[in-house]
């Protein structure tokens, strides 16, 4: 079966999609020791997450990325979830 967002918005959403959820899962490995050492945003894990501190939304044919308000994450690990958004999302429309 294919992926619901492959049907909705075709085949270069999806594969832009599954590129940026793979930057910020490499973000969150770079600075894994940072988030094993904050506590847990909800019962289901261990230890925080760097998806508890974004959101990426699709309206109107846009992809638009922000930071969940409240997320207190370091100004430089911001610039690197911004940078990864950029460089996936730049060219799609």
């Amino acid at each position: 079966m294919r992926d619901i967002s492959e049907f909705i918005y075709g085949d270069e959403y999806t594969q832009k999609n599954k590129a940026f959820e793979a930057a910020m899962a490499a973000i969150e490995e770079k600075h894994q020791d940072y988030f094993q050492s904050r506590p847990a945003q909800n019962e289901t894990e261990p230890h925080d997450r760097l998806h508890n501190h974004y959101a990426l939304s699709t309206a109107s044919g846009q992809v638009s990325f922000r930071f969940n308000e409240g997320s207190d994450l370091p100004a430089s690990l911001k610039q690197e979830c911004l940078d990864a958004f950029h460089e996936i999302w730049k060219e799609w429309e």
